[in-house]
């Protein structure tokens, strides 16, 4: 074993919601005229801090307007949380993980309450040690989180990696002084994800053969 511990993503590493999140940003696009997005364009040009994405698809806010929108935005993901579902074998992949004597968690940018209805709703607690989710709505503060979910679980970093599939998890890995394994089947496309000069995964077979 290379490393012992894996500190996992959520969004688009484990859950395949990035259709999802198309779909309820084209209610806010069509809603102010905007143009609408494909799966394609959004994996495109996602990214973090998402204020950033909303600016590049054509919105105009300040800090207390974004809020309301963000807000508003995640009221309807709220709606539709359940109908992404799990990417096809991760759930027994973790499990056999587990088995392997691997140490693993979850750290999301999502809201904490809302990771934890939906490892709750797609039975994944056990998988897990323990699910870190951020304190707010906006999708930051992942690496103060992380360092946190580090220091409390005494974790040796030099045998620690993250699993994700953004740049964002690259930036974080790189905080928390971990390994990073990236999964192009996400957010990202994979020609995003290269120039980041870390190991970039097409499958969890891939990924296997490098833990």
């Amino acid at each position: 074993m290379k490393h012992k511990n894996i500190i996992w993503d959520w969004n688009g590493t484990i859950i395949n919601d990035a259709w999802l999140f198309v779909d309820i940003m084209n209610v806010f696009l069509t809603k102010r005229g905007l143009p609408l997005i494909s799966l394609d364009d959004y994996k495109q040009h996602f990214c973090f801090p998402i204020q950033n994405y909303w600016r590049h698809l054509g919105f105009s806010f300040n800090e207390r307007t974004f809020d309301k929108l963000n807000s508003d935005f995640i009221a309807l993901y709220k709606k539709k949380l359940f109908k992404a579902k799990p990417h096809l074998g991760i759930k027994s992949f973790i499990l056999k993980l587990n088995k392997l004597g691997y140490k693993q968690f979850v750290l999301s940018a999502s809201a904490d309450t809302i990771l934890k209805k939906s490892i709750n709703h797609y039975d994944f607690k056990k998988c897990f040690v323990r699910a870190y989710g951020v304190d707010n709505l906006n999708a930051t503060g992942k690496i103060e989180v992380g360092k946190q979910l580090c220091k409390t679980h005494k974790l040796n970093m030099n045998k620690t990696v993250l699993i994700g599939d953004t740049e964002y998890d690259k930036r974080v890995a790189d905080a928390l002084g971990c390994s990073v394994f990236l999964l192009s089947y996400g957010h990202i496309c994979r020609e995003r994800l290269l120039p980041l000069n870390k190991p970039v995964f097409n499958n969890l077979e891939e990924l296997f053969l490098s833990l």
